[in-house]
């Protein structure tokens, strides 16, 4: 895959059983933009301005931490805005961003270059990240920080008086969560390891190995596990580790003392304390693509209906482990609406894409369709916002588990085939190009990419 930055809406970023290694989808809508960019809702506490974002509609990834706001625009910058005692909410400028974390008065960046840059109070080191450029993934805690490593370890740093900064050792690991002294994290297995304070059990994870997705808050925690249910554990002193019941949730959030739940129908759920309205004045709508909880205020990020291209990448090995080189594979993507049975909603085969370092790079829904219950990706995601995908190479049939396209509260970036200084500014197409060919247009700078048909606008 040519492309760095990876849009924040049915982000899935997880490991494929059977020699696959990490996969990422993005969405792109029919006009060639990323449908991952929108605007910002907050609601909430909001005496320093932190549930009171800025105007814009380029906005494609949000976090939240005590009393300050963050948001990830398309072109890579971050804005911010709320309380900025320390410089929390003053992030460093550049155009390379591709994921933000907010914690107790610190932030974090995740650049695409796989680097991590912290701003704001340093007082433990907690924004003074490690170097690096092998970071997929960012958290931040009230006074502490994570990251997730491209090999599946994870890295942790600044205030440790519970060993919430000594992350477990391994190399399984693919999400991070970082609460006020504790840290969760979800296994390739699905299954979840918690650490540092648990005077209220927020640390002691319940068994099972069928969670996608989770979030950590003051004292408590959340895990979204694979039918789209809700669990929670740690102090409820407000209701907040007690998740409304339902199997259509697809993303979770946590503040500190309330928790959220993204539904497959873009609307929000919210449960927990609410002294600043920060459950009750939850908007309505079904266009909302992410969630985040802070201090007394949560935000959303709404975004235009109907992808109708999904931008997907994965990693293909051999027997022995070694990244696929060179080679063009036939693949075929089959979309469900259940994760183990249910309806065959529509299956994609792409013929000849090219294998390069290990990497593919496909925009499905541009190949081959075979109708099963959907004709095409837009009515598909316009139908069923709960999504589950599995990949057949060549004739080997289908991989398993099936992965769940779940929308999280980060970003994060793939490896790369090739690096963005191969992409070659031009301000006319290539002639004759290939499917999966990119060129970046430097009239409008954006990094478009050719379907088979035509070129898409996807940066």
């Amino acid at each position: 895959m040519r492309l760095r930055r990876i849009i924040e809406r049915g982000l899935l970023w997880t490991r494929m059983a059977v020699g696959a290694g990490f996969l990422v989808a993005a969405w792109v809508g029919s006009d060639g933009l990323a449908v991952g960019a929108g605007e910002i809702v907050g609601w909430g506490y909001d005496i320093h301005g932190q549930s009171s974002p800025p105007s814009g509609t380029d906005f494609i990834a949000i976090a939240a931490g005590q009393y300050h706001s963050l948001g990830l625009q398309m072109d890579g910058s971050i804005v911010g805005w709320g309380e900025d005692f320390y410089g929390q909410s003053s992030p460093p400028a550049g155009t390379d961003f591709v994921a933000v974390s907010g914690g107790g008065w610190h932030s974090l960046g995740l650049k695409s270059d796989g680097s991590i840059v912290g701003w704001g109070r340093d007082d433990y080191g907690q924004a003074s990240p490690p170097a690096g450029t092998d970071f997929v993934a960012i958290a931040s805690g009230w006074s502490h920080s994570l990251g997730l490593k491209s090999d599946g370890s994870i890295a942790g740093w600044g205030y440790d008086s519970s060993g919430q900064a000594s992350p477990p050792v391994g190399t399984d690991f693919i999400a991070i969560a970082a609460g006020y002294n504790h840290g969760l994290a979800l296994r390739s297995d699905g299954s979840l390891v918690g650490w540092g304070q648990d005077s209220f059990g927020q640390a002691s994870p319940p068994a099972g190995t069928d969670f996608v997705a989770i979030a950590a808050g003051m004292y408590h925690s959340l895990g979204l596990k694979n039918d789209e249910s809700i669990v929670a554990w740690g102090r409820d002193n407000y209701g907040q580790a007690s998740p409304p019941a339902g199997t259509d949730f697809v993303a979770i959030a946590a503040g500190y003392y309330h928790g959220l739940g993204l539904k497959g129908d873009g609307r929000i759920v919210a449960w927990g304390r609410d002294d600043y309205a920060q459950v009750t004045d939850t908007p309505a709508g079904s266009n909302f693509v992410a969630i985040e909880g802070g201090g007394g205020h949560s935000m959303a990020l709404s975004v235009p209906p109907v992808p109708q291209l999904v931008n997907y990448q994965g990693r293909l090995n051999d027997s022995s482990g070694d990244p696929l080189a060179g080679v063009a594979v036939d693949l075929t993507f089959r979309l469900y609406d259940d994760a183990f049975a249910g309806n065959l909603l529509l299956t994609d085969h792409q013929t000849g894409v090219q294998v390069t370092e290990g990497i593919f790079d496909v925009l499905m829904g541009s190949g081959t369709l075979t109708p099963g219950t959907e004709s095409t990706l837009g009515t598909l995601f316009q139908n069923h916002r709960g999504v589950w995908v599995s990949t057949e190479v060549e004739s080997d049939g289908e991989m398993t588990p099936r992965q769940l396209i779940v929308s999280v509260g980060y970003a994060t970036r793939a490896g790369s085939a090739a690096d963005l200084t191969q992409v070659v500014p031009r301000s006319t197409a290539p002639a004759s190009p290939a499917k999966g060919d990119v060129y970046m247009d430097d009239t409008t700078n954006k990094l478009m990419v050719y379907d088979g048909t035509t070129w898409q606008a996807c940066w």
